[in-house]
């Protein structure tokens, strides 16, 4: 396979990768209180979470505030593999395949200092930073040297935002925070090439003559595609603006409007590919050894073409890249929401949001080679609208429980879903919580379901400038629960 080609797989993996906790079963935001309200938290943005949800709610802070949470996210996904209908593939499972399990453990944190007209505050979260691990392929009978594990990743953002927050009037509020994001990225996959032996016009003489030698069986769909298992350890640094505007209509009604902003951000990464050949039978790849040196003695074949159609039978491992380096400049979407919050029934407090999300800047993502060489990575992504509602009633003073649910549709389109991406459809999520005011700090507990819609995908999207599939065909599955807790002092 081409250099050009391996690299931009591999760096299309880490794009891939990034929709896993970007568009896929995301933290779904900060904050045990925002949380259990199903993040319909613009309009309240009162505690330490506004850093994230609203800015400008900072201002609503009097004195020292410091909060932190916990949240345990465990994500249950399948995927139950359908085949190619003119290129088969044999090394995938048949039926139904469950991912490994494992419970992502995400911190966050914020200090405020807050006076009459202006607030100051520090967050330290982390935006994303999921991870999976799949064994879909079923390799005995190509080459049992390939890993168990074929896809895996490991995925990890930090997001430190410094915030200020200033009180324009008795009813106007503004804030703005500087995000700067640091990511650290592991991907593992494989990539399924097809075997140009078998599917190249060019090979039509060389596919007669396997048939007069009796090496037909070397034609079937075991070798139709050439696996190969690709890493990239990668890391960046980005930056972002979250901005926010809070305003009291009334008493009892206040709107929030907030959005982010991220620049593009820079992945450098280091890459290693590796080629497992296929294990065929020993007589047969003799048998093919000798066909194709009477082709070389012929001239109708150099010996390097021999050697690589040596390697697809022989169960040979070629180590195509060893820490090959690669960039890629990755666009974040923009994203803009409006709140509001009514406390005008007796112990009960209302909230409601609607946020739009720039997917679509996941068009054209440009892929450079240290070399100089360039490609392009169109993803033809979809905006979406995220809408939901939160209810918190205060059964007494110390005690309060919450309510809230959210619905918002995927990002990825048929044509390049794979099962690194969690969220196969539309997702609507429960959220349920409480918390218990112990005087010096408040206790907050969150827990958030999400369901999130089947996909059937009927056609595999093949690449021929990256010689791969963009996508998987098959039926997914997905869903998740998580759990979180969390402290607010006040001092």
């Amino acid at each position: 396979m081409r250099r050009s080609s391996q690299i931009v797989t591999l760096l299309i993996v880490v794009l891939f990768a990034g929709s896993v906790f970007a568009s896929g079963v995301a933290l779904t935001g900060i904050g045990a209180r925002a949380m259990a309200l199903g993040g319909n938290f613009r309009g309240i943005a009162d505690d330490w979470s506004a850093m994230f949800w609203n800015p400008a709610g900072l201002t609503q802070i009097k004195g020292f505030h410091f909060g932190f949470s916990t949240e345990a996210i465990m994500v249950g996904a399948n995927y139950t593999f359908l085949n190619h209908p003119t290129m088969p593939f044999s090394v995938f499972r048949s039926g139904e395949t469950e991912k490994e399990s494992k419970t992502h453990l995400i911190p966050a944190a914020g200090f405020v200092y807050g006076t009459e007209k202006m607030s100051f505050g520090l967050g330290i979260y982390v935006p994303f930073g999921l991870g999976a691990k799949w064994n879909v392929l079923n390799t005995s009978s190509y080459n049992p040297a390939y890993p168990e594990i074929d896809h895996e990743d490991d995925l990890k953002v930090i997001a430190i935002q410094p915030t200020v927050a200033f009180k324009l009037g008795d009813k106007l509020s503004v804030g703005l925070g500087v995000n700067l994001t640091l990511a650290d990225i592991i991907i593992r996959k494989p990539t399924l090439t097809p075997n140009s032996v078998i599917f190249d016009p060019n090979y039509a003489a060389l596919r007669g003559a396997f048939q007069a030698y009796g090496l037909t069986p070397l034609l079937g769909s075991t070798y139709n595609h050439i696996v190969t298992e690709q890493e990239l350890t990668g890391d960046g640094m980005g930056f972002g603006v979250n901005f926010g505007i809070q305003y009291d209509v009334t008493e009892d009604l206040t709107v929030g409007i907030s959005g982010v902003y991220y620049n593009t951000i820079g992945l450098d990464g280091n890459i290693n590919a590796t080629t497992y050949g296929a294990v065929a039978d020993a007589a047969l790849v003799g048998g093919l050894d000798q066909l194709l040196d009477g082709m070389i003695a012929q001239g109708m074949m150099s010996a390097a073409d021999k050697a690589q159609i040596m390697a697809i039978y022989s169960g040979q491992k070629i180590v195509r890249y060893s820490d090959a380096k690669g960039d890629a400049d990755l666009p974040l979407p923009m994203t803009v929401g409006f709140g509001l919050a009514y406390k005008g029934i007796e112990k009960l407090l209302v909230s409601a949001d609607v946020s739009w999300t720039q997917w679509s800047s996941w068009d054209v993502i440009e892929i450079a080679m240290e070399d100089g060489s360039k490609s392009e990575l169109v993803e033809n992504w979809e905006d979406g609208i995220r809408m939901g509602l939160g209810l918190e009633y205060s059964l007494t003073e110390q005690l309060a429980f919450r309510a809230g649910y959210y619905t918002e549709p995927a990002a990825p389109p048929d044509e390049t879903i794979t099962i690194v991406i969690p969220d196969a459809g539309r997702r609507h999520s429960a959220n349920f919580g409480f918390s218990y005011n112990f005087g010096l700090f408040k206790l907050f507990a969150s827990y958030e379901h999400l369901l999130i819609g089947d996909r059937d995908v009927a056609n595999w999207e093949f690449n021929p400038g990256a010689n791969g599939f963009d996508n998987m065909a098959g039926k997914f599955k997905t869903s998740s629960s998580n759990l979180m807790a969390g402290l607010n002092f006040n001092f």
